[in-house]
């Protein structure tokens, strides 16, 4: 809405010195505030012209409206469980959405190269280092926390909200402990590419490795990212 409009109505700076008051206490990035403020706003302006019909001046009805919606901080204090679990939520369905492709990508170039790796589980690879077993073991359970805890995340902001106990800090928990295991699952691959880089460089396929490997990179720092942000929402709730 222009401040055109906002004049129009009734609006202007009491309302728009409110809205920036509850925006800068409201956790996590600015997109995840946009529709709580266009709420708050569409519901101050009726509240202006309200006032208005009822004889006051539109100064005077913006003021009435802003006093009328309460201290900011306790209205940003409404919305933190909401703005928590709606980033949790996305956190967690990235996660479940860029594994498979993440995996696909290490699975192929794994394949491809040289390193005694077969379509069967771990065990059943005569040909594999102890290193390499051991970091593979060390990246399925990270995965299987990342698969785990994404889930819950999931789920824990749907529709099993209606029967689960009221916990604010369950969803972004879960998606906390995704971030971390996807991260953790990425920093063992590289960690294992970068020692197979160091003894045995020609038993990699160049393409693929280079695929899989900027992809883990990729996913790391988003994810890590994601988990930091969703461990500060999580401090923000009470």
């Amino acid at each position: 809405m222009s401040r055109a409009d906002l004049s129009r109505r009734g609006g202007g700076p009491p309302v728009e010195s409110y809205l920036g008051e509850v925006t800068a206490r409201l956790p996590g990035p600015a997109r995840a505030h946009a529709e709580i403020v266009a709420e708050l706003r569409s519901g101050l302006l009726d509240a202006t012209d309200a006032h208005r019909s009822a004889g006051l001046r539109p100064a005077q009805a913006a003021l009435a409206a802003v006093s009328e919606f309460g201290d900011p901080s306790q209205v940003a204090d409404g919305f933190r469980a909401e703005i928590a679990a709606g980033q949790a939520r996305r956190v967690a369905a990235s996660l479940l959405s860029a594994g498979p492709l993440v995996g696909l990508l290490w699975i192929t170039a794994a394949l491809a190269s040289h390193l005694g790796v077969h379509l069967a589980p771990p065990w059943h690879w005569p040909g594999l280092s102890p290193a390499l077993r051991v970091g593979v073991h060390l990246a399925a359970v990270a995965i299987a926390a990342e698969v785990w805890a994404a889930l819950v995340g999931v789920a824990g902001t749907g529709r099993l909200t209606r029967w689960l106990p009221a916990r604010p800090r369950r969803a972004p928990t879960a998606a906390v402990i995704a971030g971390f295991g996807a991260a953790c699952a990425d920093m063992v691959m590289l960690s294992l590419l970068a020692g197979q880089l160091a003894t045995a460089p020609g038993k990699l396929s160049p393409l693929p490795t280079a695929l899989a490997a900027a992809a883990s990179l990729a996913r790391l720092t988003l994810a890590t990212r994601a988990a930091h942000r969703c461990l500060a929402i999580r401090a923000a709730l009470t």
